[in-house]
């Protein structure tokens, strides 16, 4: 059984996206704590960062297989190109700069790896046993190793899901100082701030709220203040519950339930029982229901007057899944949650369209 090792990259600069925005984000921070990029920046000149997909693939593969994995599903050859090599041939050529791995902690999801496995199978490639994706990042020479490694923490992983292992430019003629970058908070992860000194208060301990002796208009004032969106009648069922509990609710917990309740969450609206009523130009009722719900309703049982034979689910789970072949599905899902990645603390809110295909 052989491990290979599979990089792909961009053929040229100019193709390197990631990279590009690597750079920007890297002249963000504070030079003050990294004296090597400081010396780059007084030079005006941009530090030079190239990127790569890492794939690490293991099984009884030939090179003729790992080739057609290569050209058919790992690299667009229009702006990609990718080389191999196998575990007793692996190095790393450190004589450029600085090279910086980054994979996923074990028993983190791996989607892509996933996808590649599949997309083997049904390419025909047998023997495909294992695979593990991670990326690679090639840092200017000119910055320190303790530089480096400081990058390495602020920008190019994430510590609840991932590691990294630095690699240090080979031609380092003496030792650097060593330098380490300030702890950066999640609201800096997340691109909303990249001043290190502005961010010590998310080191604060939470705030408990004193919910339980609260007047309707006190509780209804919290809600506004942290920005909650909860109504008066969500607003005094978490004061009971805290009640019951015998303690009184941290700001973090409050927000934990104000998002678990939101609209955007758990639908409020689809969900609510409507009282409907429609009147003439008198003003007298000429019709009136209750409504247990318009998405079952109207959406989830005008979907079962039409429900064909292909259709294998639809509003049982999070996607819906049709019959493609006599051995396949194909689950289609329109998500507007946080990007699919296991814990992760640096994912945005973005829409996005997933198929996926099951056998």
């Amino acid at each position: 059984m052989t491990l290979y090792q599979i990089e792909v990259r961009a053929v040229a600069d100019r193709h390197d996206v990631h990279a590009h925005k690597l750079v920007h984000e890297i002249l963000q921070l504070p030079t003050k704590h990294l004296p090597s990029l400081a010396d780059l920046s007084a030079d005006t000149s941009q530090p030079t960062i190239r990127t790569a997909q890492l794939y690490r693939i293991q099984g009884n593969l030939g090179t003729e297989q790992i080739d057609q994995l290569i050209q058919q599903l790992l690299v667009d050859p229009v702006v990609q190109e990718a080389s191999y090599t196998t575990e007793e041939q692996h190095t790393k050529n450190t004589e450029t700069g600085h090279i910086v791995d980054v994979f996923f902690h074990a028993g983190v999801t791996d989607t892509l790896a996933e996808s590649v496995v599949a997309g083997a199978q049904m390419v025909g490639i047998t023997g495909l046993e294992y695979v593990e994706t991670g990326h690679r990042y090639l840092l200017d020479s000119r910055l320190s190793e303790a530089d480096a490694h400081s990058i390495a923490k602020a920008l190019l992983f994430n510590p609840v899901i991932q590691h990294y292992a630095l690699d240090p430019f080979q031609n380092q003629q003496t030792p650097q100082t060593g330098h380490e970058l300030p702890t950066v908070s999640v609201a800096q992860a997340d691109g909303q701030t990249t001043d290190v000194v502005s961010t010590d208060h998310a080191q604060q301990a939470a705030r408990t709220i004193f919910l339980s002796s609260m007047t309707d208009e006190q509780l209804l004032e919290v809600s506004r203040a942290g920005l909650l969106s909860l109504n008066l009648e969500e607003m005094r069922t978490i004061q009971q519950h805290y009640r019951e509990q015998e303690r009184e609710p941290t700001d973090v917990e409050l927000e934990t339930l104000a998002q678990t309740w939101s609209e955007h969450c758990s639908h409020k609206t689809f969900k609510a029982t409507v009282h409907y009523r429609e009147v003439d130009a008198n003003g007298n009722t000429i019709e009136s229901e209750t409504i247990q719900g318009l998405l079952k309703r109207y959406i989830v049982s005008a979907t079962d007057k039409v429900k064909q034979d292909w259709l294998v689910s639809a509003f049982s789970d999070n996607a819906g899944i049709i019959r493609l072949t006599e051995t396949q599905d194909v689950a289609f899902k329109v998500e507007t949650h946080n990007h699919p990645q296991p814990l992760s603390l640096l994912a945005a809110p973005i829409p996005e369209w997933e198929a996926s295909f099951a056998t």
